[in-house]
């Protein structure tokens, strides 16, 4: 092979390589943007959550939640997108409310100096019929 083309296509693989990094770093933003940021001490006093693992933060969301009249479904997944971040989604479907169908919960952590801490935590929610958005969305419901 030609040590010009050699030299063009590792060229080519460098600029690549630099336009996909950014890209891949504002992954976390882009997955935040249709939530409502809330307050994350709040968030968990009001559940009684005292753990930092996500399993365990996880585990205390699906057990604390007892209110289940109107429920159609719960769930609650972990993701590691690295080894030093972590994402929980709790969505329940069917809630008690007159306005609000159905809300998701997005909780980040990082790993610091091996022990977990919440970074951010958002909302989004799906209002019931003529209440407002049908979709997921960080707006209120009517």
């Amino acid at each position: 092979m030609n040590q010009s083309i050699v030299k063009r296509s590792l060229f080519f693989l460098a600029v690549f390589a630099c336009i996909q990094i950014p890209i891949a770093a504002m992954g976390q933003p882009a997955a935040r943007s249709n939530y409502e940021a809330i307050n994350a001490k709040q968030f968990l006093a009001d559940r009684k959550i005292t753990v930092s693992n996500p399993k365990d933060i996880a585990a205390k969301l699906f057990s604390s939640d007892t209110e289940s009249e109107g429920r159609k479904s719960d769930q609650i997944s972990v993701e590691y997108p690295t080894r030093e971040t972590a994402v929980i989604v709790q969505t329940v479907v069917g809630l008690g409310d007159d306005s609000v169908a159905a809300m998701r919960h997005r909780i980040e952590l990082r790993l610091r100096q091996n022990k977990w801490e919440i970074v951010w935590i958002g909302r989004q929610s799906k209002c019931q019929p003529n209440r407002g958005h049908q979709d997921w969305a960080s707006g209120r419901c009517q």
